[in-house]
């Protein structure tokens, strides 16, 4: 079947790496109709900074959608700009415990096609297509838990944070919620009002606090950009139940380094990347391997250059995948033998990694290969 083949290459074509986990990609514009697609209207446009705005998400007859999802999980929209359709994946800011739509933001970066074309050219009434919801950035809440949640949020990192703050502080009535919040200036705090309004109502269990690179003469929070020193002297030596880290990559790290010098157990820290894996820094094998796939007993061969993911696909293996760029866990995998060589930075967490898991959009195998499943 040489047309497959021919289609997977085409929607595996990298994109150039940024931070915005949306750079534009053609491989989208040849896609199989294997997952379920949904039309979703544009309820209301809200301006939250002057580079970020919140969609709210309505069905196509205005109703509320039959959209289920978890706090921290993501939306994924099918978007044409120009005649090719991108993929991009953006965290719900609304909790689903409250009786309002569920809504996403986004910031616009100066080289992101999508989220340009989502603040200059979507309005309210305008409809859009996506994906049913998915992610594992997300805390299983128990109304008799009792428990301390950190959240550090670095820019529009805060996204899927406000929604796992509200959702823990409405689902745990004995939790409590520290709130870090970095970004560049006052003016592009996010959700600064919406912040407030939830202190207010769940002090004191909701602390939050900001950081600024660039403060006021008046500013009263934290000055400097926010890293794992900024969080360790904000928490003043308390330890928390759970630590979720979405931001910037270099923020996330210094946090994520600083905890676990603090001798925070790894397991408690949960981190959510909106950077895409790039096989630009990658030692890609330049040989072929073979695949195979345990459940099935199905045996793929993996050409030089060639994912895991794509090489499935090719041999019609239905592996599940979204993004196809290492940032939203949806192809993860479970390997019981051989090798393989993975482009970074991506999703998976350490503990994931020492388990065997591996993400097939951005693997390679590097030796015969046995997957777990399929």
């Amino acid at each position: 079947m040489p047309g497959i083949a021919a289609f997977v290459r085409g929607w595996f074509a990298e994109p150039p790496p940024t931070f915005e986990r949306r750079e534009p990609s053609a491989r989208w514009g040849q896609t199989r109709p294997r997952q379920v697609r949904r039309t979703l209207r544009v309820a209301e446009v809200i301006q939250e900074t002057p580079s970020t705005r919140t969609f709210v998400l309505a069905a196509p007859d205005g109703a509320a959608p039959a959209l289920h999802y978890r706090a921290g999980q993501h939306l994924t929209l099918l978007v044409d700009v120009g005649g090719t359709t991108h993929r991009r994946c953006y965290s719900f800011s609304s909790s689903p415990l409250t009786a309002r739509l569920p809504a996403i933001t986004v910031r616009r970066m100066a080289d992101g096609v999508v989220s340009r074309h989502l603040h200059d050219r979507v309005h309210a009434g305008d409809t859009v297509l996506a994906l049913d919801p998915t992610g594992n950035f997300t805390l299983e809440t128990d109304a008799a838990a009792s428990r301390h949640v950190v959240l550090v949020a670095g820019g529009v990192g805060i996204t899927p944070l406000i929604s796992l703050a509200e959702t823990v502080l409405r689902a745990e009535p004995a939790s409590r919620v520290t709130l870090l919040c970095g970004n560049r200036s006052e003016e592009e705090i996010v959700f600064r009002r919406r912040l407030a309004a939830l202190e207010d109502e769940f002090r004191p269990r909701l602390v939050v606090r900001h950081a600024l690179d660039v403060t006021p003469e008046n500013w009263a929070g934290m000055r400097g950009a926010l890293d794992g020193q900024q969080v360790l002297r904000a928490l003043g030596g308390q330890q928390a139940d759970a630590y979720f880290v979405c931001g910037p990559e270099a923020m996330m790290q210094s946090v994520c380094s600083a905890l676990e010098a603090a001798g925070m157990p790894r397991e408690r820290v949960h981190t959510e990347r909106f950077a895409y894996a790039s096989a630009a820094t990658t030692r890609i094998p330049d040989h072929p391997a073979e695949i195979t796939f345990a459940a099935s007993g199905r045996k793929v061969t993996a050409r030089a250059g060639q994912t895991i993911l794509q090489a499935g696909l090719e041999a019609g293996v239905d592996l599940p995948f979204s993004c196809t760029m290492g940032g939203c866990g949806a192809c993860k995998v479970q390997t019981r033998a051989g090798t393989v060589v993975m482009s970074e930075p991506n999703c998976l967490s350490e503990t994931e990694r020492e388990a065997g898991y591996l993400l097939a959009c951005c693997a390679y195998a590097d030796s015969s290969l046995v997957i777990a499943g399929h």
